[in-house]
């Protein structure tokens, strides 16, 4: 799950203040499943996002790292290259000098990535056995800095390591995330489609600015390598590009995707940009599907999160169902939606519009959402709903949109182990508002959830992160097929040991994806997130 697009300031509560019920802490299960050290082998392209507090400050400041690690398949971190953002400042490229690494049987674990004396740790957790891809969150808690975020790990074809800018060829299309050099709250989705030689032949991208406004339109871009730190064993699939004007970092994962950075000027922006393949469609009336998205990210000052699922057949929109999470203050769920529309634009493929008025929303607000697909199923989506009688952008948020399949879900096919992270605000007192990040493993059985947490809270004087952590819940699909098509939400419980339970709205993409969002009233809290198989 990519980063939420949040105001930022400071806590000054434990953990245990902000979830406490009261009751005792029980350990978790012991972990069961048949993952090890050997499952994390090779080089791998690493992206989170989140808040650092650095020593002798007392405020957090975000930031976002992208970088490359080597795992040697027994617990070692043999070297690597880092690149992060603070706030708009970027570091430039950081060699990993080392570290090391633990995998349970159950694919939880720790990652320790070493700078020469400084040091960074991870909770992980591995969705594949086969690949050793997996979610972290930032644990780091040392005496220079503590910081925290969520992101993913994705093994490198490490054939490209040498020439990343002969490597990004073709259609991408990609979805970039943070700050403007204002600080304010910006997404960037678009398309480009490059040759062999690093060139940008073609591009069209949409940009929300949370306070200067909307814009759409083509936009320079070139691919170079790596002028900061020259390609080799530390810096596998590390180059330098131009785009829009801003200079990025980005790491080459495979021919289908790259992770981006900005490392120069005063903008902080990352993401990834995935190859679009030859199934998108060319006209709407070949759309036919139920849809599954999530955004988020900020209306201003607060935090938003944007969770639902709708119908695209025969040209219409219907079967709208949509919750929003406004601040951690009021949550709204939309039931059904009144002129729903959908446009494709005929001079940049994938690139559509979705535009509806939610039951008893003001008409004035329509939601509206500009969206990008890499395949007939897959894309990224941008919200830019605006007030039509003032102009004012009512959001900035971004995230992801995939076609549902696999219905009915039910306990026979949402059943196995799983891996999840939700990451998002959490606010303590009605005054201080920042990061939570949590990653955790758990089994599924009839709808049950069983398993164990890491999460850490910028909310704590001490900034301390807790792991292993029991964790339970449930998943109810109340009577409906679990798509949400019917008009019948999902719903999806979460009980750390020693706090109070966590409710979510969860819409299933497949059996083996779900996006969810916490659904409850001045519950100070805004996160979101993805559970998701291992595999």
């Amino acid at each position: 799950m990519k980063r939420l697009l949040f105001a930022l300031a400071t806590g000054t509560a434990l953990w245990v203040a902000a979830c406490s019920s009261g009751g005792s802490s029980t350990p978790p299960p012991p972990p069961a499943g048949n993952f090890g050290p050997a499952n994390l082998n090779g080089t791998y392209a690493f992206m989170t996002s989140g808040e650092v507090f650095t020593n002798g400050n007392v405020s957090a400041f975000p930031m976002q790292r992208v970088g490359s690690f080597v795992a040697n398949g027994s617990g070692g971190i043999t070297g690597g290259v880092e690149d992060v953002n603070t706030s708009g400042t970027p570091s430039g490229a950081s060699a990993i000098t080392g570290g090391s690494y633990t995998v349970n049987a159950d694919g939880r674990g720790t990652l320790t990535l070493q700078f020469g004396q400084n040091t960074l740790n991870f909770g992980i957790v591995l969705t594949s056995s086969s690949t050793g891809n997996g979610l972290m969150i930032d644990e780091t808690n040392t005496s220079n800095q503590a910081s925290t975020g969520s992101g993913n790990f994705l093994k490198q074809d490490t054939t490209l390591c040498s020439s990343p800018n002969t490597s990004v060829v073709g259609t991408y299309v990609f979805d970039f995330s943070g700050l403007d050099s204002s600080q304010a709250p910006e997404s960037f989705v678009g398309e480009f489609t490059s040759n062999n030689a690093g060139a940008v032949t073609t591009s069209f991208g949409d940009i929300n600015d949370g306070f200067n406004g909307l814009s759409n339109g083509t936009f320079a871009a070139q691919f170079g390598v790596d002028g900061l730190n020259p390609a080799g064993p530390n810096s596998c699939g590390r180059g330098q590009a131009q785009i829009a004007g801003e200079t990025y970092a980005y790491y080459v994962v495979d021919s289908n995707r790259v992770r981006f950075i900005n490392a120069a000027g005063g903008e902080m922006l990352s993401g990834d940009a995935v190859l679009q393949d030859n199934t998108i469609p060319t006209n709407v009336a070949s759309i036919n599907s139920g849809f599954a998205f999530l955004v988020g990210g900020s209306t201003g000052q607060v935090g938003l999160t944007r969770v639902g699922r709708l119908s695209i057949s025969n040209s219409t929109v219907s079967n709208v169902l949509l919750d929003t999470n406004n601040g951690g203050t009021q949550f709204t769920p939309t039931n059904g939606a009144t002129n729903p529309s959908i446009t494709l634009d005929s001079a940049n493929p994938g690139r559509g519009t979705i535009t509806f008025v939610g039951n008893g929303q003001n008409p004035n607000v329509p939601f509206s959402f500009v969206f990008y697909l890499s395949s007939a199923n897959q894309g990224v989506i941008q919200e830019i709903t605006t007030n039509i009688n003032t102009g004012a952008i009512v959001a900035v948020a971004d995230g992801s949109i995939d076609a549902q399949s696999g219905s009915p879900f039910t306990s026979s096919n949402v059943s196995g182990t799983y891996a999840m992270n939700w990451s998002g605000l959490v606010t303590l007192g009605g005054s201080f508002t920042d990061e939570e990040d949590l990653v955790a493993q758990a089994k599924i059985s009839n709808l049950s959830l069983s398993g164990t947490s890491d999460i850490f809270q910028f909310t704590s004087l001490t900034l301390t992160p807790q792991p292993n952590i029991a964790t339970s819940g449930s998943i109810t699909f109340n009577g409906g097929d679990g798509t949400g098509g019917d008009g019948k939400r999902s719903t999806l419980t979460v009980k750390l040991s020693g706090a109070n339970q966590i409710n979510f709205v969860t819409y299933f993409v497949t059996p083996n994806l779900a996006f969810f969002a916490n659904q409850d009233n001045n519950s100070g809290r805004v996160v979101a997130g993805v559970l998701e198989t291992q595999q």
